[in-house]
């Protein structure tokens, strides 16, 4: 008898237990979720600072589950709306980390690319006329890597045909930079350095409209080198129709500093932003 009253002694503290274990964890799903419904109202109405604050709160407080995945998911956007590129772009590496797997992943890759494509660009730098594209191209190139990896590791996604209309825009905007530098060591008269710029915009930038201006650029450079016969190669490689044109002197290297700011009006992409509730994704 004592046998029988002590196993159902056990059983009772056990129910009791798993009940007590069952309540405390429906009760952190509903402190999960009224976080995210707060932090999901402030993204909906632009209020980047509280979506941050609440998102930041609930993968802090409530790292398990779905919505601190979610959290993670939609916090990449907010930071690249508040223009945090670079919160933007740690929070995508984050949930590839700790998602590798997750069908957003693509996503992830693209709103990283997205960011920084945008780095360095305003309102008021577009109503200014000031050209973006000749200013620093350090985050364009990591743009271009991101942008890739959408278009090559996930060719089905849903983001996949936009960031191939990224690429091209990044490429001829890296073209326009690359000409911009050999145009910027032309009117200093510095032309061996002006003619390997003219090289790299023909040989690697190939197809773009920059191409013809660096093939102008790099005959005017040769010439004022005095060097006829490569000047003279220039011009019927023009009339062929052939941008392969030949390094200048093999191996040597210039080191380049920042193009000068341009007053061209801007021509980059508009950036149009991702959309959709990725809950259940």
């Amino acid at each position: 008898m004592k046998r029988v009253l002590l196993i159902l002694l056990t059983i009772g503290l056990l129910a009791g237990c798993a009940n007590k274990d069952q309540s405390g964890t429906e009760l952190r799903n509903a402190e999960a979720a009224a976080l995210y419904e707060t932090a999901k109202r402030a993204l909906e109405r632009g209020d980047w600072q509280t979506a941050t604050t609440e998102y930041e709160a609930l993968q802090a407080q409530y790292p398990f589950g779905n919505y601190a995945t979610q959290a993670q998911l939609d916090i990449i956007y907010v930071y690249y709306r508040a223009n945090d590129v670079a919160s933007a772009v740690a929070a995508a590496e984050r949930f590839r980390r700790i998602n590798p797997r997750h069908p957003s992943v693509p996503y992830s890759w693209y709103m990283q690319g997205l960011a920084l494509e945008e780095k360095n660009e305003d309102t008021l730098k577009r109503w200014v006329g000031v050209d973006t594209t000749l200013r620093d191209p350090v985050p364009r190139r990591q743009a271009f890597d991101a942008y890739t990896t959408v278009v090559e590791r996930f060719p089905e996604s849903d983001y996949a045909s936009d960031a191939r209309e990224r690429l091209a825009v990044l490429f001829n905007e890296g073209a326009r930079y690359q000409l911009s530098v050999a145009q910027f060591y032309a009117d200093r008269s510095a032309w061996v350095a002006a003619a390997q710029r003219a090289i790299t915009v023909i040989d690697e930038f190939a197809g773009t409209p920059s191409v013809e201006p660096a093939m102008d650029l790099l005959e005017s450079a040769y010439q004022a080198l005095g060097l006829t016969d490569l000047a003279n190669g220039v011009a019927s490689a023009r009339q062929a129709g052939i941008p392969d044109m030949p390094a200048l002197y093999e191996g040597e290297r210039v080191e380049v500093p920042p193009a000068p700011e341009s007053s061209q009006p801007p021509s980059g992409p508009s950036g149009t932003t991702p959309g959709g509730d990725m809950m259940g994704m």
